[in-house]
């Protein structure tokens, strides 16, 4: 079984990449397609991708999305700073950045908030309620 590796936000591939040395960034296109020839399995939310035979590269997308560059878990000596956790973002599917995660759209409140009252109508209002009534 080969499940395929679950989408990554693209801020989270742009920071991993951005923090390999020159030395390792010319290394990512030959990292990617030994990441994308690994085997994988899936468990849950969890997407392991054994490196070689001592090393495993995790991917944890909870939502489905892999959101942050600390869900990208490698166990090499070099990690978190390893080619393996910006080739193993690079090989994933790029995630839409205008499909939202269910966790920012549960926090959103469906319903619009009230318009405020204009100036001239809490004058009117604070003016009548000042006028005594007979």
């Amino acid at each position: 079984m080969n499940p395929t590796l679950p989408p990554v936000a693209p801020s989270v591939t742009a920071e991993l990449v951005a923090a390999l040395t020159p030395r390792l960034r010319k290394r990512l296109d030959a990292g990617v397609a030994k990441v994308a020839g690994r085997p994988r399995e899936r468990d849950g939310d969890v997407v392991r991708i054994a490196v070689d035979d001592d090393t495993d590269l995790e991917l944890h997308a909870p939502s489905g999305v892999v959101t942050s560059a600390e869900a990208i878990r490698c166990g090499c000596l070099l990690a978190p700073d390893c080619l393996h956790r910006a080739a193993a973002a690079s090989a994933a599917p790029v995630a839409d950045p205008e499909q939202p995660s269910p966790s920012t759209t549960s926090d959103r409140d469906p319903s619009p908030a009230p318009a405020p009252t204009p100036p001239q109508a809490q004058t009117q209002a604070q003016a009548s309620a000042k006028t005594p009534r007979q």
